[in-house]
């Protein structure tokens, strides 16, 4: 009965602050429009957020971060030192923009907000982790290498793929007396100073070490054996939309 009794009241409330111009009528057209913006940031955002977690996974693989807890617990404190955290970060607030947009739909702002963040974060690694296996970043990084990616060309060769003091990846390229000589995806040569003896021509390594100039002094060296493989350079074929 109350609640019968309140609404005439409320009604009136409303009509009398529309009358007075407080409350603006606004067309259907406004709302559809609205919802079209809102579904469109969401769109961009999320693909630009796959994009990115994509672009870390592959920027560990290729830096040879990736492989580092193959090394056992020691090698953990380079681990978390290596990451890139700039674009970790930028990630993560790019998760929080996306969930404050996807907070406005009925099915989202429903349920409590641990669902949908976790939802978020869940499609963001299994669309990263399935673009990652495709050879989306591999053919922009080595056009960035080639000269052939102007705009992004910076981006795959200095803030995407940083240098690390103590974590170098590379293909064996020679034996010498010392150990051996790689060539890591950006093209640099380095001599490894290694006393590992089962090290073969066309290895595919990471080397643990301090670098001085174009030589480390190795403190450890895996084997990878990985189907990610940045130095198979195939021939070159037009990405999709260039054709």
């Amino acid at each position: 009965m109350k609640s019968e009794e309140k609404s005439p009241s409320l009604i009136k409330r409303v009509l009398e602050q529309v009358r007075n111009g407080r409350v603006k009528m606004r067309p259907k057209s406004y709302f559809i429009l609205r919802t079209i913006l809102v579904v469109l940031i969401v769109c961009l955002v999320a693909l630009f957020v796959l994009y990115l977690v994509s672009f870390i996974v592959f920027n560990l693989r290729t830096s040879g971060v990736w492989f580092l807890p193959k090394f056992g617990f020691g090698a953990m404190g380079v681990f978390f030192r290596s990451l890139p955290w700039l674009l970790i970060v930028i990630a993560l607030v790019l998760i929080i923009v996306l969930e404050v947009f996807v907070k406005r739909f009925p099915f989202a702002y429903r349920r409590p907000i641990l669902y949908s963040v976790l939802g978020i974060i869940l499609l963001a690694f299994l669309g990263s982790f399935l673009i990652a296996k495709t050879p989306f970043h591999p053919e922009l990084f080595w056009r960035a290498r080639e000269g052939r990616l102007p705009m992004m060309g910076g981006f795959y060769g200095g803030l995407g793929l940083p240098k690390l003091a103590d974590v170098h990846q590379g293909i064996v390229i020679g034996i010498t007396d010392e150990g051996f000589s790689i060539e890591t995806p950006r093209g640099e040569l380095l001599t490894v100073v290694a006393t590992s003896t089962d090290i073969q021509e066309n290895d595919r390594v990471v080397v643990l070490g301090k670098r001085d100039d174009n030589r480390v002094e190795a403190f450890d060296v895996r084997k990878v054996d990985d189907e990610f493989d940045i130095f198979q350079r195939r021939p070159h074929r037009p990405m999709p939309w260039s054709r």
